[in-house]
């Protein structure tokens, strides 16, 4: 009985050392993060404005484990040298070593105004702590996409991109441990050209199902925005017009990308002249001609809208 109990005791030691050996413990390192702006894909004629809006002017870094969970005490805050911000940043970030995903966020700390878009101890707050929720997670852009559609002061668009990988804790150079990210604009900007034949001034311009609400993660297929993330503020959906009849005019427009896959919750615009005419059309992703038109509006994309009105 005794040599059965020094066999057991000593099969459970030699698990017990296997299973020790197993167990991968992360330490804190340092990396170099190196971020540039995605091109954005143009539907349009009209390039986006690279001085404006591929500008970075601070940087969230958060981490989640090789299953999926937050680190604790990971997530930082870079602000980039100077006020105007940068094209091209690089940055010594903090992270955990071994296999992980590393998700970036920008310009959510940037002041445009004295306003304040961005609650950003209320958003690091809300953030889930694994990596499934996060990407189905959005951001509430509302008051800020109020603000850079009403004013001619230019906005920092906010922007996300993530790193997936092994990270070495015990890699001499630095070089070894650089991260390349690419940012894309968590928006979709419409250029907007209006021909007024209608015989009357155009007063007022007013946006139906404008997404306000972005994932910080893109997801471009069979994803169908809920209801909440459509602006729901008449501030941020109205806006002024003073068009003459004969003539055109050009303005442009930043919303969330609209994720809906049917007409019913189409981006919708409505033109109502001085006589009270109105005139309203659904926003594509191509040409309202085409037999299924794609009714979704892409994160990152710059499309151009040419509506006449006769």
């Amino acid at each position: 009985m005794k040599r059965y109990l020094t066999y057991l005791m000593l099969l459970m030691a030699v698990l017990a050392c296997q299973k020790n050996e197993d167990i991968y413990t992360p330490v804190l390192t340092t990396v170099q993060i190196e971020l540039g702006t995605a091109e954005a894909v143009s539907k349009s004629n009209s390039p986006l404005e690279p001085d404006v809006e591929n500008l970075i002017h601070d940087v969230w870094v958060i981490q989640f484990s090789e299953r999926g969970v937050l680190y604790t005490g990971v997530d930082k805050f870079y602000r980039t040298e100077g006020q105007d911000g940068a094209k091209l940043v690089t940055l010594e970030a903090q992270v955990m070593s071994g296999k992980s995903t590393i998700c970036l966020l920008a310009n959510l700390n940037k002041a445009n105004s004295p306003e304040k878009f961005f609650d950003t101890a209320a958003l690091k707050a809300s953030l889930p702590d694994n990596l499934p929720q996060f990407k189905n997670t959005l951001l509430d852009m509302t008051e800020f996409l109020h603000f850079v559609n009403t004013n001619t002061v230019p906005g920092a668009i906010p922007m996300f991109g993530y790193w997936e990988g092994t990270i070495e804790a015990d890699s001499p150079a630095m070089e070894n441990k650089c991260l390349n990210v690419t940012m894309g604009r968590m928006l979709s900007r419409i250029n907007l050209t209006l021909v007024n034949k209608s015989g009357s001034q155009l007063t007022n311009l007013r946006f139906k199902n404008a997404a306000s609400k972005a994932y910080y993660f893109p997801q471009i297929t069979d994803v169908v925005l809920p209801e909440e993330a459509y602006c729901s503020k008449d501030m941020a959906l109205d806006y002024k017009l003073s068009l003459p009849n004969g003539h055109s005019g050009s303005i442009y427009f930043y919303w969330a990308p609209n994720l809906c896959n049917s007409a019913d919750k189409a981006t919708e615009i409505t033109i109502t002249t001085e006589d009270g005419s109105t005139y309203s059309c659904l926003l594509t992703n191509g040409h309202v001609s085409e037999e299924n038109p794609d009714y979704n509006l892409y994160h990152n994309c710059n499309y151009t809208v040419t509506v006449t009105l006769e």
